[in-house]
């Protein structure tokens, strides 16, 4: 059964510095027109970062929720950039660390229904501590946390980001070969 809809037309409703909106007409596998709205959003990494037995997490406010969420390091790629030096230069602006060892655990899709957001997530690892150069818009609080407080605040709904939830479990499905 095909399942792939046939793209007809766009209109761009809304272009911005991170996301673009656009109203997309597409013809389903049934034949039926329907609607897609759709937000374009810039490639993204996301880096799990291990300093001695424990591992950098944020605390960041973020606008949509009105909350205060804990997150892995992670950031947009610059156009054109390559997703391995931009994990290096985020986990670096956010956090002070550079990372001499990337290894790519996986890509995640964390918005299907409306969002072509695509994060890369990388295991960071022989770090060396140097200065952080945060974006004049962010504003982090950088702490460690050992892996069982990280799982515990995971199911006790404390961490409620999707890439991170995904990238500990990546971590965890790949810890024995990092």
């Amino acid at each position: 059964m095909e399942l792939k809809e046939k793209w007809k037309n766009s209109k761009k409703i809304y272009e911005g510095k991170i996301v673009d909106l656009y109203v997309d007409e597409v013809i389903c596998p049934n034949g039926k027109l329907a609607t897609r709205e759709v937000i374009r959003h810039c490639k993204a990494v996301g880096i799990i970062a291990k300093v001695g037995d424990k591992f950098i997490l944020e605390k960041q406010y973020r606008y949509p929720y009105d909350e205060v969420l804990i997150e892995i390091p992670a950031g947009k790629v610059d156009e054109g950039e390559d997703l391995e030096k931009a994990a290096i230069r985020e986990l670096e602006e956010e956090t002070g660390f550079y990372a001499k060892t990337l290894t790519y655990l996986g890509t995640i899709y964390p918005t299907v229904a409306f969002c072509d957001e695509k994060i890369s997530i990388y295991y960071a690892s022989s770090l060396i501590k140097k200065e952080t150069h945060p974006d004049e818009d962010e504003v982090v609080e950088v702490y460690l946390e050992s892996l069982d407080n990280i799982l515990k605040m995971i199911k006790d709904g404390k961490i409620r980001d999707s890439k991170t939830i995904c990238a500990f479990n990546y971590y965890l499905l790949n810890k024995d070969n990092l």
